[in-house]
């Protein structure tokens, strides 16, 4: 049985694809670049001591945990082998039969409704306004809508939903009866999202520890709700085991880690200081760069460019198979400020 096919088509959806590549700096996979806390190293540690045991099917602790972070009661928290199952688990619990995603936007969203044969809908968003979200979005939005995707910041330009757009978008999905998933894997890593708000409506918010704590490699997402019965219909699309006990610990950590400290302050302010750089850097450098809230900038140069850099070593995100974008667009994470120098320095001498 020939798997290449498939193989291929997995590895072309996300960045990360250090094990088909030599690569030496991965800017392919936004992640944060400030060192994580050596307790969330010590509990992953804890987890493998305790590998012999089964994990607890409820994640009582974990969501407990998470609960006491988010201001939110555990009822309204379900946990997942990172947020691609969440997002699987979800569409299933629905079956939508028309949903609504952005464009361009994380190719995730469209892989689970296409698993359940949902006819999608792309709302596209305008590059003159750096793929910002705007309130044409709210016109698409109508009781024929089952389920609407958006990201906050989207995935890959990195901007932030206007607050006020983002309450309309949420106020406009529950009169008209419409399943809204927000994913906010990175909105804590922005300067609006240190500061956590609680979740008071019927959305189902999507949330990870694994870029904020550049853990990829132990898959730990949540989704938070005020709709208990949709979760649970939700839960019943997971397997019972789907939280390792490795993840389990190192969730009870992170959430620990940022509720009581300034983690999260420390690493939104590095953050910032090296995306500027990054995009004042690349600016200089004839590289077309649109605005960004996060870790990461979406740019536009040469198609030949990924060949270049990986030539050199360095691996960035190829965004071609983005709905809207073409192979003159690319993704690089911000990284620490050495990493982020060489970069520019290499790209001085490929462009």
């Amino acid at each position: 049985m020939d798997l290449s096919n498939n193989s291929k088509r997995i590895e072309a959806l996300h960045g990360g694809d250090v094990y088909r590549n030599e690569v030496r700096l991965d800017f392919s996979v936004n992640l944060n670049p400030f060192p994580m806390p050596a307790e969330v190293a010590d509990a992953m540690q804890a987890g493998l001591s305790e590998i012999h045991q089964y994990p607890d099917p409820s994640q009582q602790k974990l969501r407990e945990g998470i609960a006491s972070l988010e201001g939110i009661a555990a009822e309204n928290i379900i946990c997942g082998n990172g947020a691609s199952e969440l997002l699987m688990a979800a569409v299933h619990a629905v079956l939508p039969r028309k949903a609504l995603i952005t464009s361009p936007c994380y190719a995730g969203y469209a892989v689970a409704l296409k698993a359940s044969d949902a006819e999608i809908t792309e709302y596209l968003l305008d590059e003159k306004k750096d793929f910002a979200l705007d309130e044409g979005v709210l016109d698409q939005i109508n009781d024929s809508t089952d389920m609407v995707f958006i990201a906050d910041p989207n995935n890959p330009n990195g901007r932030l939903i206007e607050p006020g757009l983002k309450k309309a978008i949420i106020e406009k999905c529950e009169a008209c009866g419409v399943v809204l998933v927000i994913d906010e894997c990175f909105y804590s890593l922005s300067e609006a999202g240190y500061e956590r708000e609680s979740v008071t409506d019927n959305a189902l918010h999507l949330r990870a520890f694994t870029k904020t704590f550049a853990i990829p490699g132990i898959r730990i997402g949540y989704m938070l709700s005020k709709d208990t019965e949709l979760l649970n219909e939700i839960r019943k699309h997971l397997p019972e085991w789907n939280v390792s006990r490795i993840a389990e610990r190192t969730g009870e950590a992170a959430a620990k880690i940022l509720e009581s400290t300034d983690y999260l302050k420390d690493s939104v302010h590095l953050i910032k200081q090296e995306r500027e750089y990054l995009a004042g850097q690349l600016e200089k450098l004839g590289v077309r760069v649109y605005s960004s809230d996060i870790n990461y900038l979406l740019i536009k140069c040469g198609s030949d460019l990924y060949e270049k850099l990986l030539g050199r070593g360095i691996l960035i995100r190829r965004c071609a198979n983005f709905s809207g974008l073409d192979d003159t667009y690319f993704r690089i994470a911000v990284r620490q400020h050495e990493d982020n120098e060489e970069l520019i320095n290499i790209l001085g001498k490929v462009l």
